[in-house]
């Protein structure tokens, strides 16, 4: 069997989708029952455009527009226009030449020229949903399955107009990566061990960073324990400025994965305050590590097992109660994390492929 995962984020591009990626394309790699695996990403500045890895190869040709943060609009419609054009004229022939049996398309991916660029592959397309952020229905119009990684993402799919019987949930893989000295690291961004709060993820406004900000500062006015905000700034300067008029928050800026890990690691609380998610890896690798955290609401995983941990509501004032309390509460999550074992999540994976080409056939 031969996969073709097309996404726009992939190592060492930070982000829950390149995380996701991350993980199970090398684990694809080694699986038994897969021949070959090929990744089709965004170009990225200093990496190689077609590296190998054994039979993983990792084909860096599609333009820079998701993994950027463009400030102005115009950017913006040019990125996406040009990434259209290059699944029109490029994607079909990738397949044939490869002789890719299935397409595992990230979601994030969409618009009326791709999808006609999908169907003329031939090929089965599986929709991989990490969020509620993209309007699923279109895309399970040129896909046989829409792959979701979390409950909410798999009711948020069903209410948007998706057969339930077209839906699959898979969880998501979790497996941190190896990182450097925790107190080191921590050391590095002048933060002390086990005295700070800290944020991980896109510095946008659905990922609630100004009710994070406001919360805070009602909470600690002192900053007497730093809040630290790792993460992409799409927001410009405002976001620097509230920053700057916050005692005791410093904004590190985007931080490799391995070196945000071991922050989340010496992290006091790792908090994630956004207004929609599926099942942030933020959270779930925080909670490996034995590290608090604050959860977003509306993700039913963590209110059932989680509930001291889930905001109320993404508000300043719900942010600062749950700051208070978590911040004084002894001992670490517990969350039922075998589920999210990569060696299960492959084989789960791996079956839902082989259902999706079976119908097919394979391509010689």
């Amino acid at each position: 069997m031969h996969p073709l995962i097309v996404t726009p984020l992939y190592p060492p591009a930070i982000g829950g989708a390149a995380t996701h990626f991350g993980i199970i394309a090398p684990a694809l790699r080694d699986h038994p029952a897969v021949e070959r695996v090929t990744v089709l990403t965004e170009r990225l500045s200093g990496e190689p455009t077609e590296p190998t890895e054994g039979s993983l190869r990792i084909v860096r040709r599609l333009p820079r527009h998701v993994g950027l943060a463009y400030r102005q609009q115009w950017r913006r419609a040019l990125g996406y226009v040009r990434t259209q054009w290059w699944f029109h004229r490029n994607l079909a022939p990738l397949v044939r030449q490869i002789g890719a049996d299935v397409i595992h398309l990230h979601a994030r991916y969409r618009g009326r020229v791709l999808y006609a660029a999908l169907r003329r592959t031939g090929v089965p397309v599986i929709a991989n949903l990490h969020d509620k952020l993209t309007p699923p229905r279109r895309a399970a119009h040129v896909a046989q399955v829409v792959l979701c990684c979390a409950e909410g993402v798999r009711e948020f799919a069903i209410r948007d107009g998706v057969a339930a019987t077209q839906v699959r949930l898979v969880p998501l893989p979790l497996a941190l990566p190896a990182a450097a000295s925790s107190t080191t690291i921590a050391e590095q961004y002048h933060l002390t061990p086990k005295n700070y709060v800290l944020f991980a993820g896109e510095i946008t406004r659905r990922k609630g960073v100004y009710e994070l900000l406001a919360g805070y500062r009602a909470w600690r006015s002192d900053g007497s324990m730093p809040l630290a905000l790792a993460g992409t700034n799409w927001e410009g300067k405002r976001f620097i400025r509230q920053v700057q008029q916050t005692p005791g928050a410093v904004y590190l800026g985007p931080v490799p994965h391995a070196e945000t890990i071991a922050l989340m690691r010496e992290a006091a609380v790792v908090v994630l305050p956004s207004h929609s998610e599926g099942l942030p890896y933020v959270i779930l690798e925080a909670i490996a590590m034995g590290t608090k955290v604050i959860s977003p609401p509306g993700i039913p995983e963590f209110g059932r097992h989680l509930p001291a941990s889930v905001l109320t509501e993404v508000s300043a004032a719900a942010i600062s109660r749950a700051l208070e309390q978590v911040a004084a509460e002894t001992g670490s999550p517990s969350y039922p994390l075998a589920q999210h074992d990569p060696a299960r999540v492959l084989d789960e994976l791996v079956q839902l492929y082989a259902e999706t080409v079976r119908p097919h056939g394979r391509r010689d």
